[in-house]
């Protein structure tokens, strides 16, 4: 019987885990960068459920700044480190 799990999950997900799309984004607690298409703004995300949460300009610099996320299911605490508008570690 777990042979045959085993077949569908293989046959389900294939070789690749990602074979269409890009890999997520780990919630490692950090904020990431995102552009919105439509306006082409920047926008701070949260890590965990990718909610926009702060505007930014692209040379905006921001160190050790610590968010709670906006998002009605989320409210976790994120740390934002820029420099001039890119992520820095």
């Amino acid at each position: 019987m777990t042979e045959i799990i085993e077949d569908m999950a293989h046959e389900m997900v294939g070789e690749s885990d990602f074979p269409y799309m890009n890999k997520p984004i780990p919630p490692n607690g950090q904020a990431y960068i995102q552009r919105d298409y439509k306006t082409g703004d920047l926008w701070v995300c949260c890590p965990y459920c990718s909610k926009k949460n702060l505007k930014i300009k692209d040379n905006t610099s921001i160190s050790d700044l610590e968010l709670k996320c906006k998002g009605s299911n989320c409210k976790k605490n994120f740390f934002v480190n820029l420099k001039e508008g890119k992520v820095i570690e």
